[in-house]
């Protein structure tokens, strides 16, 4: 069938479109306007359409122009009616794209096929686009709602008893202190999910408790709090617990974020919803005279893993919509996208044979860790990044005099100092990231043969020591490295990490 769309305010578009095929390749074609009355917001509907795409994470794979005209130029002289804009080329994730500017190269670059005009001609032809979708499953007529902006929302009742609400909260903080590790100061880092928390006795009541969660690696400011509610279905606290029909259960936040240091006064109502790029949910069971928006923080009755990961994203979301509001462009990475954090602490192998259970030391997530809280405290940033094809970068530094690619080794071995030097290059190209110096991080310094031969093809090296103290590992990084990364040396102090083996 053709829809409308509707806009972000709920306002129908005039702009149909249409959604064929199956999971996981489609087809949304675009009917053609003319500027006077038909489908007279083409532009706004295709822009629309493809900020929707991208929050579904579609990847765009082909665009062709698809009118009567062209289809017939097709088949008589056998023409090409596909297209691909310079500046997005194909495949291309859409999830951080700009759809506006994207729509615009593909009405230029769309309306150049089959034109007499040298400078191209219709922008708001018939066009089909060709997109795939990852998991979950789902069919074209819902994927065409979704788009739409027209699928209804899920509705879920407010829990009435406040020992069901205690119990499931509970639930979900087990599950998050399962995929956690132990950190400074009673906190727990969720390593996957690159989210620091804390948990602490409620203060409005006995058995209760208060979580803070955060991106940050000392966890201040923190990005959101899930609370304790001091009564089930109250719709005037920030958290509670509703269930769908099927009595699945769901831990619930209001769009609302108090004013901290990282965003700029409270963030709530439509700038909440605009700036983390969450939808609300509609909830009943609680009366309120005043409109409340609940966003879903996770599936309590998912799996650990599930809740550990939605949880995540909604901290990042929100995380993100307090640095928006205070009008900061946050990369966006495309193709690549963020990757894990590295995991530090120890893992356990087991015995075998004649060979007795040993512990092992991830040094290398060790050395990453400490890496992060120095560039933390020197008010920078430490991301990792992952290439479609699997490439995984170890460290950029953002926010110093330069910016740094980071490959770190744990031997200065000459066949790691080999495979350091290749992920440096093949990283800075598949990456886009020839503007970054390139650093091959060592536990100790190669010969001087070697260091200049790599210095010679345009990378650095630069040495820390790790140090091992009962079950804590000391982390050293050396002062050219932390003066090539403009942070301070002279008080520079070793990085301190206490080990703990079985949740890690």
């Amino acid at each position: 069938m053709r829809l409308k769309p509707l806009d972000n305010n709920d306002h129908e578009l005039h702009s149909t479109f249409s959604v064929a095929g199956a999971h996981p390749s489609f087809e949304i074609t675009f009917e053609s306007g003319d500027g006077r009355g038909r489908n007279s917001q083409y532009a706004a509907g295709v822009a629309i359409v493809l900020e929707r795409l991208s929050k579904v994470d579609a990847t765009l794979t082909r665009a062709q122009i698809t009118s009567d005209p062209v289809m017939k130029l097709v088949l008589e002289k056998g023409i090409d009616p596909t297209f691909e804009p310079r500046a997005f080329p194909f495949p291309l994730l859409l999830r951080g794209a700009d759809s506006v500017k994207l729509r615009k190269a593909l009405g230029t670059a769309g309306g150049r096929i089959a034109s007499d005009q040298a400078s191209g001609g219709n922008n708001t032809r018939k066009m089909t686009l060709s997109v795939t979708l990852p998991s979950p499953m789902r069919g074209a007529a819902d994927l065409e709602l979704t788009l739409a902006g027209r699928l209804a929302a899920r509705s879920l009742e407010m829990m009435p008893e406040l020992s069901g609400v205690d119990a499931a909260l509970g639930e979900w903080l087990e599950a998050l202190r399962q995929g956690s590790r132990p950190d400074r100061g009673n906190r727990l880092w969720m390593s996957g999910e690159m989210v620091m928390l804390k948990a602490s006795p409620s203060g409005k009541r006995a058995n209760a408790f208060d979580v803070q969660l955060g991106i940050h690696s000392s966890g201040k400011p923190w990005s959101v709090e899930i609370n304790a509610p001091g009564a089930a279905a109250d719709p005037n606290g920030l958290v509670n617990v509703a269930a769908d029909a099927d009595g699945r259960r769901f831990v619930l936040r209001q769009g609302r974020l108090r004013p901290n240091r990282d965003s700029d006064g409270e963030v709530e109502g439509a700038k909440f919803r605009t700036l983390s790029g969450l939808e609300p949910v509609i909830v009943t069971g609680a009366v309120s005279k005043i409109a409340r928006d609940w966003y879903v923080v996770a599936d309590i009755d998912g799996s650990a893993e599930e809740i550990r990961r939605q949880t995540g994203e909604f901290v990042h979301a929100c995380a993100r919509a307090r640095l928006l509001s205070k009008g900061l462009v946050l990369p966006q990475p495309a193709p690549p996208t963020l990757a894990s954090d590295e995991k530090g602490g120890v893992f356990v192998k087991r015995a075998k044979d004649a060979t007795p259970e040993k512990e092992i030391l991830r040094r290398q997530g060790e050395v990453w860790l400490a890496l992060r809280r120095v560039v933390e405290e020197a008010g920078f940033h430490l991301v990792k990044l992952r290439h479609d094809a699997g490439y995984e970068v170890d460290g950029i530094i953002l926010g110093g005099p330069s910016r740094i690619l980071i490959e770190i080794k744990t031997s200065a071995s000459a066949a790691d100092i080999y495979e350091g030097v290749g992920q440096l290059v093949l990283y800075s190209r598949m990456l886009d990231l020839s503007d970054h110096r390139r650093v091959l991080l060592l536990p100790g310094k190669p010969s001087a043969a070697l260091v200049s031969a790599v210095e010679a093809e345009g990378l650095m090296i630069s040495t820390y020591k790790v140090a091992m103290n009962g079950r804590s590992a000391h982390v050293e990084f050396s002062e050219a490295f932390l003066s090539l990364c403009g942070m301070p040396t002279a008080a520079a102090e070793p990085i301190v990490s206490t080990l703990t083996s079985g949740v890690l």
